[in-house]
């Protein structure tokens, strides 16, 4: 329960952030936002760890790992995101970031040989279905006019690179420690989106209101150096097949913040809220089944 428990801090304070995101771009760029965004949960981070910060011979030890989930992970995650939200719309995304837990069973059992349990199958299921539900507000008809684009291709590749992500968590954070891996890996994520703001020409500060620098510290603190924490400690005791199925309760968390901020509140709500969190019971129960199996 520990490891759920992780994981669901670490979905609530991601689906925050598709609020505070909001306000953020309202006054400049999504690569801009990014920047500032892991500029303060760095930053955060590096006050947590700096006193027990771990020798530079160790990280070239594990140099490898870190690349790996802070370059393609973490920023080939967010990169891709945003360059499908510039194509295509955010149902055509949530729908495929959604197929993330089967996407992360399927690279487990290629890369791994690790078979997914029927019951472990049917929650991701139960839970996917829960979110096209909440997505198409109840009525699954809308699924039908949804148009593929490239930028749905973009959305493909921000999938993948978070399934990898969830498998490369447990097998590199090796002797670093949770905490010390998510600084570095979220560093290299930090130095991913450098270029980027030369490129774009652009890079104002000064302009920039306060609610800008608001949301982009909390954002910082809570939805990135928090949210990492905790979903690397989570996938690292659960594993990624198991723990990946948490993503899926982002939407929901998503309305409940709407709700929270004046939406109100339908019955598809209920239907799609019960459907995700019976799926996410039936993987965890799964879980403890091949855990006692295995201690008999």
């Amino acid at each position: 329960m520990k490891g759920a428990s992780f994981l669901l801090m670490a979905v609530l304070f991601w689906a925050l952030n598709f609020h505070l995101s909001t306000a953020m771009m309202k006054y400049t760029s999504p690569d801009i936002a990014a920047f500032w965004r892991y500029f303060f949960g760095v930053g955060t981070l590096l006050l947590l760890s700096f006193s027990s910060f771990p020798s530079w011979q160790k990280i070239k030890v594990n140099w490898k790992g870190l690349l790996l989930v802070g370059f393609v992970g973490l920023f080939g995650f967010i990169y891709f995101f945003f360059q499908g939200l510039r194509y295509t719309s955010e149902m055509n995304g949530a729908l495929i970031i959604a197929l993330n837990p089967a996407t992360t069973i399927l690279l487990v059992f290629l890369f791994q040989g690790t078979k997914p349990t029927q019951q472990q199958t049917l929650g991701i299921f139960l839970a996917f279905i829960g979110v096209a539900y909440l997505l198409s507000k109840g009525d699954f008809q809308t699924l039908k006019h949804i148009d593929f684009n490239k930028g749905d291709v973009y959305f493909l590749i921000a999938n993948l690179c978070f399934a990898l992500q969830n498998i490369w968590i447990k097998k590199y954070m090796g002797d670093l420690g949770n905490l010390h891996f998510t600084t570095l890996t979220n560093l290299c994520c930090l130095l991913g989106f450098v270029p980027l703001l030369f490129i774009g020409g652009d890079f104002p500060m000064r302009e920039l209101p306060f609610e800008f620098w608001v949301s982009g510290i909390v954002m910082g603190v809570f939805g990135t150096a928090l949210a990492y924490f905790s979903w690397n400690y989570g996938i690292a005791r659960l594993g990624a097949a198991k723990g990946a199925v948490f993503l899926n309760a982002v939407p929901l968390f998503v309305a409940l913040f709407a709700l929270l901020f004046g939406a109100q509140l339908f019955p598809y709500h209920m239907v799609s809220s019960l459907l995700i969190i019976l799926g996410l019971v039936l993987v965890q129960l799964s879980r403890k089944k091949m855990v006692s199996v295995g201690q008999n």
